[in-house]
């Protein structure tokens, strides 16, 4: 079965039904991811200038080279999902039902 894809307002929404959205290492990793997504937005912003740059190298010669950001943003995607990861968890095993969602069958494994 395919994974449902979940937005962060979503996520969000599943931690307040869930009555972990106050919880302390949610409240952390949902900082953490908002922050990692912030610095993807602007690797990605700075990517689509360009993937390859002009260096100077000690001699004065210039290079062309592959944007370093290049190889590092797969690396910070990489982290942001296990982030998610991490939050979804919480949600999973910290979080029970509150009443207002208590006849939902949410089953978290395939997401």
């Amino acid at each position: 079965m395919a994974k449902k894809k979940l937005t962060f307002d979503e996520i969000m929404d599943l931690a307040e039904q869930y009555g972990v959205k106050d919880n302390v290492l949610f409240v952390s990793a949902a900082e953490r991811y908002a922050g990692q997504i912030k610095i993807i937005q602007e690797m990605q912003e700075s990517v689509a200038g360009g993937l390859l740059m002009k260096t100077v190298g000690s001699m004065g010669q210039e290079k062309v080279e592959t944007n370093p950001l290049v190889v590092q943003l797969p690396k910070y995607n990489d982290t942001a999902n296990k982030t998610l990861g991490v939050m979804l968890d919480i949600i999973q095993k910290l979080g029970r039902m509150t009443e207002s969602v208590s006849g939902l069958e949410l089953d978290l494994s395939d997401i």
